[in-house]
């Protein structure tokens, strides 16, 4: 699955072998782990991506934070003894990235709306790039225009949006708002994905490790010290 986050320590088959006999103490440390783990991704994912992409981080833990986005916990998913974590979320409005104009600009003394170009950033390696016009259902280019994400809700917020043409004989002309990448796409990009994985890796480890100590002992260090 592209929007899977895998961990897998060396540690986690053993540590199921060991905890067999303990049902009760191993879904508790189990569910920790998980727990972690899911909190390493949320707070990653909005370190890594801006590195990579034009969505600044206080947009991705916002997003994050919407209920139709979210990061799951699971067990198994890569194979015996792994710990995955599922990041879903539909695709981002383009205005949670760096773009230009924030608002419709201001009409100049004449009266006269001042003529603009909206842009967005994307990827950060490709910089702020210009955006429309969109090819409409009825075969004409569209302009894209900035249209409140809300009305009267007070935020400032923008969209950018564009009209779709009209279609069929008598359809009303609708208005669609235009998005972009979703942050599952964004956090197994190649040059996101590892890093995060890494990060998770060493939650896992750190987890078991004390989750262990505190219920048998110097188990888990021992466990990861190879016993020495």
């Amino acid at each position: 699955m592209s929007n899977v986050i895998y961990a897998n320590t060396k540690q986690l088959d053993k540590v199921a072998d060991l905890l067999s006999g303990y049902p009760k103490d191993a879904v508790r440390i189990m569910n920790s782990v998980l727990s972690r783990a899911a909190d390493t991704v949320r707070v990653e994912t909005g370190r890594q991506i801006p590195k990579v992409f034009g969505a600044p981080q206080k947009e991705i833990r916002s997003a994050l934070n919407q209920k139709q986005r979210k990061v799951k916990p699971i067990m198994g998913a890569a194979g015996e003894g792994s710990v995955s974590v599922i990041v879903l979320g539909r695709p981002l409005t383009m205005t949670r990235f760096r773009h230009t104009p924030s608002s419709p600009p201001q009409k100049a003394k004449s009266g006269n709306r001042r003529l603009f170009r909206i842009k967005a950033m994307i990827s950060r390696e490709n910089g702020l790039l210009s955006v429309g016009p969109v090819h409409g259902i009825d075969g004409k280019n569209k302009a894209v225009f900035l249209m409140p994400a809300k009305k009267n809700d007070g935020s400032g917020r923008y969209l950018f949006a564009y009209r779709t043409g009209f279609g069929s004989k008598g359809s009303r002309e609708k208005v669609k708002v235009i998005r972009t990448l979703s942050i599952p796409q964004m956090v197994t990009n190649e040059q996101v994905g590892p890093v995060i994985v890494e990060k998770v890796n060493q939650t896992v480890f750190s987890r078991l490790t004390h989750e262990l100590d505190r219920s048998f002992g110097n188990l888990g260090t021992n466990l990861a010290t190879g016993g020495k």
